[in-house]
């Protein structure tokens, strides 16, 4: 019990380190592709890096949020689909979600704590300013979501606290505690909007364990329109990015979008 709470408390040292980091850059200086929108919320600024769709009929808008403490635009993040996907006919915007505030992560076996509850209103806050930042409101509407960033979404979710998208996409989907991995399956089982859930190796011990208790719920709840997929190898290299984007269209196929 000592390891795994030690395990727990590194993780969260760990993700809050790097998050101080990421927070720290100057992001009017970053070289990317797209174009830097800051998003007012309450506020407050949040990044985000948009890039319109490349064909002459546009499909819809994703809106891809990286793990906390991982930039837009960095290749072990959601970068790849933000660039693969707008010549496939979708808009993309790529949003740097807010930062876990002091404590948040401390409290996580705690229920719906003050904090918490906090936090989700400013994570739903950021994703509905995304959806009004977009070149036109037009086709499908889909959310990307990577790690812990995908468990809070998919809280937001369960909860009715944002309107559901036309469909959602997991990438390495985990909370850092075994117990909110559990509610995490059974709360994806019963979402009604089609679920793309994909595991990466090597992304963290949490997120293997998390994968197999979502696949479990949802046979067990009989969601027709969940599929889970294995992603090879780590996100940051070619063949592992080009077989996501591949993965996530093939999806899109699947749900009758092409």
């Amino acid at each position: 019990m000592q390891i795994v709470k030690l395990c727990v408390l590194t993780s969260l040292l760990a993700i809050n380190g790097v998050w101080a980091q990421v927070q720290s850059q100057d992001f009017s200086h970053w070289q990317v592709n797209g174009e830097l929108k800051t998003l007012d919320v309450e506020q407050q600024q949040f990044v985000s890096l948009w890039l319109e769709e490349e064909t002459p009929q546009k499909r819809g808008t994703v809106i891809l949020l990286p793990d906390w403490g991982v930039s837009p635009s960095a290749p072990n993040s959601v970068d790849s689909l933000r660039q693969a996907l707008p010549k496939l006919g979708w808009e993309t915007g790529a949003v740097l979600p807010p930062a876990p505030m002091q404590g948040l992560m401390q409290q996580i076996e705690a229920e719906d704590t003050e904090q918490q509850q906090q936090y989700k209103k400013n994570l739903q806050a950021v994703i509905e300013a995304a959806k009004q930042n977009q070149q036109e409101q037009f086709g499908f509407q889909v959310i990307v979501a990577q790690g812990v960033m995908g468990a809070w979404l998919v809280e937001l979710l369960s909860q009715q606290q944002l309107t559901p998208p036309d469909g959602l996409v997991l990438i390495s989907a985990y909370y850092p505690n075994q117990q909110l991995n559990k509610k995490l399956a059974e709360q994806t089982a019963k979402l009604p909007i089609p679920v793309l859930d994909i595991y990466a190796e090597q992304y963290n011990q949490w997120q293997q364990h998390a994968r197999e208790l979502r696949l479990t719920a949802s046979n067990k709840n009989q969601k027709l329109n969940y599929r889970q997929t294995h992603l090879p190898a780590t996100a940051d290299n070619e063949p592992n990015s080009a077989k996501l984007n591949k993965t996530v269209y093939g999806w899109f196929s699947s749900l009758g979008w092409y």
